[in-house]
């Protein structure tokens, strides 16, 4: 299918012909296409060798215009699509992308029947954040903050939840290669091939990260309490056993009205979390959400499980976003933050300065980080050594949580006599990691997610495996396949 701009704008499907409800269909799967906001100095695509400028420049200037790119990435991924979607009126172009289950589904199935089957109620499918589940950690279910005295009645809620999107470039690309099918990855190895092929330039995939308020989560029946991030921490014995959860969190509360559905003025934390206050009370209209209504709860999914309702309220706390505009993909994410003039680590001031004038509204009350490089000064990809300085980028709702038993390689970067090891979430580098992303298939490969230092390309690390393009969906997907036949093999032999 080729890679073409898909209809924005849905007319009354009486009006439309046949061919017209069928090509609506598909647009309504695939969603939006990114636009590109009017924001000086910004492109997308950005040429790779200008990214590549600023990343090897490494300047402050350089820093600014990889920073300003970040930022135009997420006002257009918020923007309004004029689409439907879940119900929701002009959703935000990110939110009609389809989903990793849609692709999977599409993958046993013709996408043809599932877009006339599914295309006019889409469910929105929310989960365990999966690279937490992998090891046994569930985003899902509260925990409690010892902290915490229980005396005043508030309980911070500590749960999160995530869903992954596709753009239509990036989407019909894993569709269309079949890249969420094991037998397409099984080629790739027996031909003898290092790694799928690339995607297409444009390409762009995306992690939300959601916190649900519903009518037993609220204090006094009106305010919804979540423990604040309070930036990275240092790395005690503890943080390397248990890593850095949200029920750790030792920056204190914040509070959300639920019955403002505008903004506030507020920019603080309470930090002994013992009631709201004007300060520290934010509105929703502070926040990127979704009300959910009587005619569209049912397009929301927790888990397969659970059921959303009618005033429930999804609150957008934080977004991986990469985009394949070079090479080793570019890395930034995003995380809702109290002050966003002033975010904490792993943002910074400079981070937020660099925000652009048209981004406002509630996107603008969230802090960035980024990774672009795996290290500094940056590393060619092949032929590189792991030295020089660290470049930490991570997001507090998706890897704060880890500990060192998490990651199955870590590697030094050295400084002159100096020597870093990272062991932790809070010392991770999306680039690092995702350059990890692929499918063991001899008996003696391993793969394993990393923390910061540089690797290359052709480590003889990814020996016995195939590369997924810095796209863990992919690994993940294609390796559930893998346990899943591995298991049915093994049932069938000890049935005879």
């Amino acid at each position: 299918m080729p890679y073409k701009h898909f209809l924005r704008v849905i007319c009354a499907a009486s009006l439309l012909s046949g061919a017209a409800q069928a090509a609506q269909a598909e647009s309504s799967i695939w969603g939006a296409d990114l636009p590109v906001p009017a924001i000086p100095g910004y492109a997308f695509p950005e040429p790779e060798a200008t990214l590549m400028g600023w990343v090897n420049g490494g300047s402050a200037a350089d820093n600014a215009n990889i920073y300003l790119h970040g930022w135009g990435l997420w006002d257009a991924l918020t923007t309004p699509s004029t689409l439907t979607v879940y119900g929701i009126q002009n959703a935000p172009v990110y939110l009609t992308w389809v989903t990793k289950q849609e692709l999977v589904a599409m993958s046993k199935t013709s996408g043809k029947t599932l877009f006339q089957a599914t295309a006019p109620q889409r469910k929105l499918r929310l989960s365990d954040v999966t690279q937490l589940s992998k090891f046994g950690v569930h985003s899902m279910q509260p925990k409690a903050m010892p902290e915490l005295k229980a005396a005043n009645g508030i309980t911070p809620d500590t749960s999160v939840l995530e869903t992954v999107t596709y753009d239509p470039v990036s989407g019909q690309t894993i569709n269309d290669r079949g890249y969420f099918k094991l037998a397409t990855i099984q080629q790739v190895y027996t031909s003898k091939q290092p790694e799928i092929a690339a995607f297409p330039e444009p390409s762009v995939v995306v992690k939300p990260v959601y916190k649900v308020i519903s009518a037993k989560t609220l204090y006094q029946n009106r305010y919804y309490v979540m423990p604040a991030w309070p930036g990275t921490p240092a790395v005690t014995p503890t943080i390397e056993k248990n890593g850095f959860p949200e029920s750790s969190w030792n920056g204190g509360c914040v509070y959300v009205d639920t019955q403002n559905t505008g903004t506030s003025t507020a920019n603080a934390v309470d930090p002994s979390c013992s009631g709201p206050s004007a300060a520290t009370t934010y509105g929703l209209g502070d926040f990127v959400h979704y009300t959910l209504t009587a005619q569209n709860a049912a397009f929301f999914d927790v888990a397969n499980t659970q059921k959303v309702v009618a005033g429930d309220t999804l609150l957008l706390m934080a977004m991986h976003v990469s985009t394949r505009e070079m090479t080793e993909w570019t890395w930034q994410t995003f995380f809702w933050t109290p002050d966003p003039a002033n975010p904490p680590l792993p943002s910074s001031t400079a981070i937020a300065a660099a925000i652009p004038a048209q981004l406002t509204g509630a996107p603008a009350h969230y802090a960035g980080s980024f990774a672009y490089a795996m290290v500094s000064p940056n590393q060619p990809i092949n032929g590189g050594k792991s030295v020089g300085q660290p470049v930490v980028g991570y997001n507090p709702y998706l890897e704060s949580d880890f500990g060192a038993n998490v990651f199955g390689l870590t590697r030094p970067i050295v400084d002159g006599s100096q020597s870093w090891t990272g062991t932790v979430g809070v010392q991770t580098n999306c680039m690092t990691c995702h350059a990890l992303a692929a499918v063991a298939f001899s008996k003696t490969a391993q793969t394993a997610y990393a923390t910061d230092f540089y690797i290359a390309r052709d480590d003889p690390f990814f020996a016995g495996t195939v590369q997924t393009e810095f796209l863990w969906s992919i690994a993940d997907v294609v390796s559930s396949q893998q346990t899943q036949a591995l298991q049915k093999t093994f049932k069938h032999k000890t049935s005879k």
